[in-house]
């Protein structure tokens, strides 16, 4: 935890935990769409925010986010390129949902968004594609929203885009 005793945020409670809710749910979601990615990048931050909880003294937390990156990393078998089984939006908004309640119950929200600095960059690639897309009436910042279908059409292999945004994760 940040603070040692919570913060109160009135009516604006609920409606924070909402858009924490559908906000990562949709990260999630928009990170999905290269084989691997999605399922790698959540296994992985997951996988972090587990020992950030045990250490916080919140095992089930850490329990459960342990659970949720070896499914993660499990699906990888058959998920990583090229995908004989994709995620799709069912498994993708179940991944974000599960770190959004994860977070939620262990208050440790801040922390996740820390963690999954790479949903914020994805999602925030859309947003600044579809904003300035409005505002200059048809032109474009990426070649294709999100972020890492730019890298695609750049140039970039499936495999090379995934262990770069694999890495931003991990820090290495």
């Amino acid at each position: 935890h940040f603070f040692k005793e919570g913060v109160e945020l009135g009516i604006y409670g609920p409606i924070l935990t909402v858009f924490w809710i559908v906000g990562l749910i949709n990260c999630i979601n928009l990170l999905d769409g290269v084989d691997g990615l999605a399922a790698g990048v959540t296994g992985t931050a997951s996988f972090f925010f587990s020992i950030i909880a045990f250490s916080l003294g919140q095992p089930l937390a850490a329990f459960l986010t342990l659970a949720l990156s070896g499914a993660c990393i499990g699906f990888l078998r058959y998920n990583f390129s090229p995908a004989k089984i994709f995620m799709g939006d069912t498994g993708a908004l179940a991944l974000g949902g599960a770190l959004a309640g994860l977070a939620i119950t262990s208050r440790t929200q801040l922390l996740l968004a820390l963690l999954g600095g790479l949903f914020l960059i994805i999602t925030l690639s859309v947003i600044i594609q579809v904003s300035f897309f409005k505002i200059t009436g048809g032109k474009r910042i990426f070649r294709m929203a999100p972020l890492h279908h730019h890298f695609e059409l750049s140039g970039w292999g499936d495999v090379t885009i995934v262990i770069r945004f694999w890495s931003i994760v991990t820090g290495k």
